[in-house]
This record gives C-alpha cells, sequence and structure tokens, in this order.
C-alpha cells in the first residue's frame, strides 16, 4: 500500500488514485497508473497516492492522511466494488483531508467530485462496438459495462481537464462527448525501457514455454473481442510456413476464447500450432517478443497500444491496424493492414516471412520509434497539467 502527497507552485495538496493496480498482472492500464505514480515521485518526492499495492520506489507513509485499503476488500467483484468505494468513501476522504486535486490514471472518476479532479482516458472501443453489452454473457461484465457507458459522460463533465492516451483518443472522446477540445490534453503511454529492450539469448525462457526462437508469429493482449483474433487465425492458417501462433495475455472473455479455439478447429489448425499461453509476466515477455518472427495487432480499435511499442523497443518487427489510434502510435515502422480484412493480415505476415531485408527495416525503424514514448517525459507534461489546473 502506498499514500503519498504532491505540492505544486503554491503546495496544492494531489492525491493519484492509483486502485487500479491489483495485482502484479499488469495490463496497460495499469503500467500507466504505475510508471506515473513512480514517475511523479520521483518529479515531486511529496508526491500521494492511494493504492492497494505496494508500488516500487515509492516508499510507504504512516501520515495520518494516508488511505489503508487492502485489495482483498474489492475480491472478484472488484470493477463494481470499487466503483462504490469510490463514490463514497474516497470522495468523503478527499474533502476530510483538504486536497485541492485528485488525478485518476485509471479510465474512472467521481460522479460528484469533493475537489477538482483529472481523469484519463485511455480507449472508447466500448463506444464503437455497442454489441460487446448485448454479447457479454456474464451478468457482472454486462453490469459492469453498462455502468460505465452511464457514468462517463458525467464524469467527464465534472473533471477540470482530461488525459488523453492519444490524439485519436481525444477525437473520440470530443465526437462522443462533445468535450470541449481545449479541456482533454495528449499525453502518450511509455514503456519500461529497462525491461524490454533487445536480448541476445531468449532460448533458455523459451524453452520453458516449448517455444523456438524465430519460430512463431506472437499477439499479446487480453482476450476480448475487439482485439480481433478469430480473423488472426484466420489469416494465420492462409500461411505457407512451420511456424505456430502465439497468443499472450489475460483471458478476459470466456466465451471468445472458445470462438477462437473453434475457427482453429474449423480451418484445421492442430493445437500444437496454436498456443495460447494466457497471462506472460513482465519478467518473461520481452523475451517473448524478442524471439517472434513478428508481433500481430489486428485489433479493430485501440486507444494507444502498448504492446506495439514494447515490441519494437524490443527489435521485433510490428504488424498493426491501419485505424483508431495504432497508426499514430507505429508511424511508419510497421505493416499497417485493414483489421476486417483476412487476406490483408495475411499478406502482411507472409511479407514478413517472404522478405527478411523487408523485416530488418521494420525492425530498425521500430528501435528508432520506441525511443519517442518515455514515461518520464509523459509525467512531465503531466505535470505542467497539475501546474496549469493549478494556476487557473
Amino acid at each position: 500500500m502506498g499514500q503519498y502527497e504532491l505540492c505544486i507552485g503554491i503546495c496544492m495538496k494531489l492525491l493519484i488514485n492509483a486502485t487500479s493496480i491489483t495485482s502484479n498482472m499488469h495490463t496497460g492500464i495499469e503500467r500507466f497508473a504505475l510508471h506515473m505514480s513512480q514517475e511523479l515521485y520521483r518529479i515531486d518526492a511529496n508526491t500521494k497516492v492511494v493504492s492497494t499495492q505496494t508500488i516500487p520506489g515509492i516508499p510507504y507513509s504512516k501520515s495520518p492522511c494516508s488511505i489503508a485499503i487492502s485489495n482483498r476488500f474489492f475480491g472478484k467483484r472488484e470493477y463494481i466494488l470499487r466503483a462504490i468505494w469510490d463514490q463514497t468513501f474516497f470522495r468523503r476522504h478527499l474533502s476530510k483531508a483538504m486536497f485541492d486535486l485528485v488525478f485518476f490514471p485509471i479510465q474512472d472518476g467521481l460522479l460528484f467530485p469533493s475537489v477538482n479532479q483529472i481523469i484519463t482516458v485511455h480507449d472508447l472501443h466500448y463506444q464503437h462496438f455497442d454489441s460487446s453489452i448485448s454479447d457479454c454473457r456474464n451478468e457482472i461484465s454486462r453490469f459492469r459495462t453498462k455502468l460505465y457507458k452511464y457514468k462517463m459522460p458525467h464524469i467527464l463533465e465534472h473533471s477540470v481537464a482530461v488525459v488523453a492516451v492519444s490524439e485519436s483518443t481525444k477525437q473520440d472522446i470530443v465526437v462522443s462527448f462533445g468535450i470541449n477540445p481545449d479541456k482533454i490534453h495528449v499525453i502518450y503511454n511509455g514503456y519500461d525501457e529497462f525491461r524490454f529492450h533487445a536480448i541476445e539469448n531468449t532460448q533458455p525462457t523459451l524453452d520453458r514455454y516449448v517455444l523456438q526462437s524465430g519460430n512463431y508469429f506472437l499477439f499479446v493482449g487480453s482476450i476480448l473481442k475487439h482485439k480481433n483474433i478469430v480473423r488472426l487465425v484466420q489469416a494465420f492458417a492462409r500461411l505457407e510456413t512451420e511456424a505456430i501462433l502465439v497468443l499472450a495475455g489475460a483471458c478476459k472473455d470466456a466465451d471468445y476464447l472458445e470462438d477462437i479455439k473453434k475457427a482453429a478447429a474449423d480451418l484445421g489448425i492442430l493445437e500444437t500450432r496454436l498456443r495460447y499461453l494466457e497471462y506472460v509476466s513482465d519478467d518473461d515477455l520481452p523475451f517473448l517478443y524478442n524471439g517472434a518472427i513478428s508481433f500481430v495487432l489486428p485489433s479493430l480499435h485501440e486507444g494507444f497500444g502498448v504492446p506495439i511499442i514494447e515490441a519494437m523497443a524490443c527489435g521485433t518487427p510490428v504488424i498493426t491496424s491501419n485505424c483508431s489510434a495504432m497508426p499514430e502510435i507505429a508511424g511508419d515502422a510497421a505493416l499497417l493492414v485493414d483489421p476486417t480484412s483476412v487476406e490483408s493480415i495475411a499478406a502482411a505476415m507472409q511479407e514478413i516471412l517472404d522478405h527478411p531485408q523487408r523485416a530488418e527495416v521494420l525492425r530498425s525503424a521500430g528501435l528508432e520509434r520506441a525511443k519517442q514514448f518515455r514515461w518520464s517525459s509523459s509525467a512531465q507534461k503531466l505535470y505542467e497539467v497539475f501546474k496549469m489546473v493549478s494556476e487557473s
């Protein structure tokens, strides 16, 4: 548990709500919360954070203003319970402890904040895919999605500023909610440069996953419908190769995972050629990127796409979609495909296989592109937003 305070200019009391960091299985949003908290602490050692996890590099404080909360409090229904906790106990604490500003690095916030709040919007895919509600056969997930769609317009309206992780996401916010674009500040994700980099000897780690370096295409991300994995499987089936397809990521939709397996079976893809590894730890993930022929992210929508820059930083050629934030993040350092076209995805994968020189160009371009995304510079930009709000 970490709790820490940020003084800006005239000693504004700011609290960061990082309760989304609920485990060591970090998604892109949790990485944003973790690294932003760490970098803001480096900028100002008075930063105050509320979290269910110890945050490396931020010492625990027993300040009377500290909020102690156990991850066990949230349990399996963590989103719903955390939403209730935020709107009641957390809101009351903000005014009681006399905070001036609260920052949510997660895509959430207070409906009726007792102090000024700044929230982060990572992704609005649910605005583009209304079917996600009816397709969701889990009652808790269905309720969560409906609650989220209800809350966001109110939360955005009652925020003094909004952080968007890409220009694409900023435009999504403006179009979907009619928010003044001047209120929205684009601050990119970064990547852990000490972890994600080129590695020469990957095989000892890959052996634990029964993988051979240079013999697999890699997808990294949660198992969700908008990730478009069924089409990726269909594209893979068209390739002239002995390589295999590896999927790495937490299963957020068990029904969609079954759809993926059924698609593979219908296409005659043996289980030995389609490997689902579930969530892969941050320690092992760089080795998987480094050993891949190519990283493929054919999502129908992404607010940013953190695995794109992680793969690039590891020197892995990237194939990704030509829509939403993906072209913005990938720049000219990736092969862009039409995610609705199996043929387009397959053609890009085959191009990587058939043209090693093209893969090498992408590898070099990706390494340079990744250098543009640093947590330290992103945190400094965020700090400037805090100062602007404090002075207004």
